[in-house]
């Protein structure tokens, strides 16, 4: 009797103790995955690096995080640059050079998006779907949902503004494009129809250097952290600085400045010839090379 008592409670600690485990497995898998995950992004300019930190706001933007996470655990934007250097922000991700010795206006590459997103039946590769040809969502497109104002997305209680150093989705679609495609709502799962221009970001991202308002035409999912905000400042500084010292010579009265107006041919299988439009990018005298982005949380 001893015995079998004995056994029954060995058996009842052990069904215990196994289900504590797999309690805790489950608890660790669901918090591999935070409200707020962190990037790196470590940036080099004239033989200096600088490394950025942010948080970025799933819990805000799921699609939007989802989707660039996805392609900074692919590497994708390790050797990429800043390609269209603007007044209040810098854009990059989708652009490289061959080498650090090139024309910069003349030997800008772009990186090949659909070769690293689809195999090689045209079939889109990546995990986080968000845009559809179809309401069926038979027929994936390969750009991402936009979780914007204009895109008739909201939050509660507001969205993240563009303050300095935030890091937003950038597209160079013609707003006046026609074509409609289908996105899942997050709030309800259901899909709707929405224009394309809003919905054709595939990885091009900015980093908000300056005053731009709050535009409702982008989604802005991350935050410099404070720390890291003289960093981008001492990035800036050094351009500046390059400008002034390197291209004019030090002559505060110089002519030359940073940036040289290059007009660039985008091509985009989903727009209307109609509507096409060339794009004119400001593209840095000298390289802003992002050497690596990391996810340092999920």
């Amino acid at each position: 009797m001893a015995k079998t008592l004995g056994g029954k409670i060995a058996k009842f600690v052990s069904v215990l103790f196994a289900a504590m485990l797999v309690l805790v497995m489950s608890l660790a898998f669901v918090g591999c995955e935070s409200k707020r995950p962190e990037i790196s992004v470590r940036i080099s300019f004239n033989d200096k690096e600088y490394t950025l930190e942010y948080e970025l706001y799933r819990n805000m933007y799921p699609q939007t995080v989802a989707h660039y996470l996805e392609l900074i655990d692919m590497d994708y934007f390790d050797g990429t640059v800043i390609h269209d250097y603007q007044s209040a922000r810098m854009v990059g991700g989708g652009y490289y050079y061959e080498s650090s010795d090139v024309d910069v206006a003349d030997d800008l590459i772009e990186k090949d998006y659909d070769a690293a997103t689809k195999d090689e039946n045209g079939n889109v590769t990546l995990e986080n779907i968000s845009v559809w040809e179809d309401a069926d969502k038979e027929r994936p497109y390969n750009t991402l949902y936009g979780e914007f104002e204009d895109n008739r997305f909201t939050i509660k209680n507001n969205g993240l503004s563009e303050t300095f150093g935030s890091i937003g989705t950038y597209y160079y679609t013609p707003a006046n494009t026609s074509k409609k495609i289908y996105v899942q709502r997050n709030e309800d799962g259901e899909m709707d129809q929405r224009p394309y221009c809003y919905n054709a970001t595939t990885s091009l991202f900015s980093i908000y250097t300056g005053s731009t308002g709050n535009s409702t035409a982008y989604c802005t999912f991350g935050l410099l952290k404070e720390d890291d905000e003289q960093t981008l400042q001492d990035l800036l500084d050094a351009i500046e600085e390059y400008t002034l010292e390197t291209l004019n010579g030090g002559d505060e009265e110089g002519t030359e400045i940073f940036t040289v107006e290059s007009q660039m041919n985008i091509e985009d299988e989903y727009w209307e010839e109609s509507v096409y439009e060339d794009v004119v990018f400001n593209i840095p005298r000298a390289q802003i090379v992002i050497e690596e982005i990391r996810v340092l949380k999920y």
